[in-house]
């Protein structure tokens, strides 16, 4: 099975073979990061991850060797193959961003379906401005929905930002002393009616101090976390 069947069986993309291959290496790096994230000594049997990913034993030997032909794994028939530190870099980088998006599907938008299917094929789309914005939205979140750990951000991660002035979070999130205006309300029609009766709308003024968060004219408001996460706020100097 080609690299193009190989990708069609991970995450059922359906694009040009060139994304098809440059996918494929990412969900093997990613799927060897979790074995890593288990035993970080231990080299991985191609049978294991095989049976991990749902892919024939053939396939699973061509890609590594494809991989270990790039650097990015060590390979040793019958022995088993470890992530090189290029490898290990790539395959945790995605796995972060993987979770990330969990955080964002399940958490923020109440997302209903495959979270971890609609993960796998956005990951791949994700750069590092978008990744650096993602987690400042989610509020730099440690675990993703399941309790599983979110890996830390690369040390070489871009972190320029398009509009640092402005950037738009999750209530939630929300540190001493940031100030911003409520710029949406994620809350289904039912809810969001609820919501309204006590006076939240988009527009309104917000800040957060030791004693809470402050709304305009509602003063002190208690949120837990559910709630908040489903309030954007930007925030910003110009508030």
């Amino acid at each position: 099975m080609n690299s193009n069947s190989i990708s069609n069986e991970i995450c059922g993309h359906n694009m040009g073979s060139g994304h098809f291959s440059f996918e494929a290496e990412e969900e093997y790096l990613e799927a060897l990061y979790e074995f890593w994230e288990k035993d970080d000594k231990a080299p991985v049997r191609t049978k294991d991850l095989a049976i991990s990913l749902n892919i024939k034993d053939a396939s699973v030997t061509g890609m590594i060797q494809k991989l270990s032909e790039k650097k990015l794994v060590s390979y040793e028939k019958y022995k088993g193959v470890k992530l090189t530190k290029t490898g290990l870099k790539i395959g945790r980088q995605m796995k972060r961003r993987h979770r990330l998006l969990e955080c964002l599907l399940i958490d923020i938008m109440g997302f209903k379906g495959d979270a971890h299917e609609a993960a796998c094929r956005m990951e791949h789309a994700i750069n590092d401005e978008l990744e650096v914005a993602l987690s400042e939205l989610l509020g730099h979140p440690e675990i993703d929905p399941s309790g599983c750990p979110i890996p830390p951000p690369e040390d070489d991660l871009v972190r320029n930002k398009i509009n640092p002035q402005s950037d738009v979070i999750v209530l939630s999130s929300m540190k001493n002393g940031q100030n911003g205006e409520i710029c949406a309300i994620l809350f289904n029609d039912d809810k969001l009616e609820e919501v309204t009766k006590i006076g939240l709308k988009t527009g309104l003024k917000v800040s957060k101090n030791n004693e809470g968060v402050q709304i305009d004219n509602l003063g002190k408001i208690e949120f837990d976390r559910f709630f908040g996460n489903k309030i954007l706020v930007r925030v910003g100097s110009k508030f």
